[in-house]
């Protein structure tokens, strides 16, 4: 998927960062099937850390096609599909995965049934055991598994996620269309949607909601706009919040 929200925010920050609650769906990332590391951490110390991340990792499902912006639509793939998923990544003395493009230290995500760029918010997260080394040594990790989603999953994702833009589009209309409220109203409004909804909201939708807060209204309206189009391929009609976009001078 490829965000739109022009320089207002880096393309990953909208995306799901999934480090809350996953999304509740039967869609499993398996037990890794393979597992190799250069010295200073076994395998099997990466395998307890994987299989505790597992459940996180089923709700950066794939939901739609990688085509142009508004021209994506519901990720339906052939049945011959490659369900194999492979992570890559670095990590640090601290057993922290490393996280440095000008230092080469990306972590890589292979697999048509990821997001991507969710996965890789999620893996810069994880913690594995320090291990004794110098200064800038590092290990190198490789893990195999398996995942797929049905459509019906999917399909329910989706509508899970349209569910919650409307329901922030009805809170934030709560505060009037007669003139743009201010940065600090929207904020609280939307600070408020997130608190009472807490583990409810899918892990993308948080993410993305997240990087409304403490904006000028009318860029959180474009990001409102473009996280919906992001996220689901398709508008979410709000006419009071894209009414107020409209006033901005």
């Amino acid at each position: 998927m490829h965000l739109c929200t022009s320089h207002i925010v880096p393309r990953w920050f909208a995306l799901a960062l999934c480090l809350l609650t996953p999304a509740a769906q039967a869609a499993e990332v398996s037990p890794a099937s393979r597992v190799e590391t250069s010295p200073g951490l076994s395998p099997e110390a990466v395998k307890r850390v994987f299989d505790q991340q597992r459940p996180a990792l089923a709700s950066c499902m794939r939901l739609l096609t990688e085509e142009a912006l508004r021209e994506n639509t519901p990720w339906n793939p052939p049945p011959d599909v490659d369900d194999r998923i492979l992570l890559r990544f670095e990590v640090g003395r601290d057993g922290k995965v490393l996280d440095d493009a000008r230092g080469g230290h990306i972590p890589h995500v292979g697999g048509l049934y990821l997001e991507r760029n969710c996965v890789r918010l999620l893996v810069r997260s994880w913690v594995f055991p320090a291990f004794p080394a110098r200064q800038g040594e590092k290990v190198s990790v490789e893990i195999e598994a398996r995942f797929s989603t049905t459509a019906a999953e999917r399909k329910a994702e989706l509508a899970r996620i349209r569910e919650e833009f409307e329901a922030l589009c009805r809170a934030l209309s709560a505060l009037g269309g007669g003139k743009p409220p201010t940065a600090q109203d929207t904020t609280q409004t939307i600070q408020r949607f997130l608190s009472e909804r807490r583990g409810r909201l899918s892990s993308p939708t948080r993410s993305s909601l997240e990087s409304l807060l403490h904006v000028n209204v009318p860029d959180m309206v474009s990001l409102y706009e473009n996280l919906a189009l992001e996220l689901l391929s398709t508008p979410v009609s709000c006419p009071t919040v894209h009414g107020w976009g409209r006033q901005a001078p």
